[in-house]
């Protein structure tokens, strides 16, 4: 019976070990190189003002978590959210991935963003960071299941900048 409880040990921990050498190895420049030219193909459709291009980069169950704004889960969810945004004049807009993570069927981009906005009264900076979960498809290319970015600029500190401002102004 020993022998038998020896064998089986051996044959649990040698089929472990078999089953973590058969996870799928990635080639990370391939997989580097996925993400830049999916960066790259968002952020020409954004300065182009073509958001049609940019759902195409998307899972049909897609989710979407941006600032300031509700979750949107699925591609119905994003073309409705699509139409009702007006079409921005984006000066610049750059991503930089800083981070890429890859686990079985899916892989993590994180970084960080610039861009200038044309406004009617001027133009607005802005920078922050995103993180974007790709889908790995059967043919080995990417699509985006997941995003979220925020700004790093505190909103809060600007409310309270401005307030101190007309705070002085009305004392003089």
């Amino acid at each position: 019976m020993k022998v038998s409880f020896k064998f089986s040990l051996f044959a649990v921990v040698s089929l472990l070990f078999l089953l973590m050498a058969c996870e799928p190895q990635h080639d990370m420049e391939k997989i580097k190189a996925q993400v830049n030219e999916m960066n790259d193909l968002v952020v020409k459709a954004i300065l182009e003002s073509t958001p049609d291009s940019v759902l195409k980069l998307y899972t049909e169950d897609a989710i979407s978590m941006p600032s300031y704004q509700p979750m949107m889960k699925g591609m119905e969810a994003f073309k409705e959210h699509s139409k009702n945004q007006p079409p921005m004049d984006m000066k610049k807009f750059v991503l930089t991935s800083t981070d890429i993570l890859v686990s079985g069927n899916f892989v993590v981009d994180i970084g960080t963003y610039d861009l200038i906005i044309n406004m009617p009264d001027g133009e607005i900076p802005d920078k922050g960071k995103y993180l974007t979960l790709y889908e790995i498809q059967r043919d080995g290319s990417l699509l985006m299941k997941v995003d979220t970015w925020n700004t790093d600029f505190n909103p809060w500190e600007q409310m309270m900048a401005h307030h101190e401002e007309e705070e002085k102004a009305k004392k003089k």
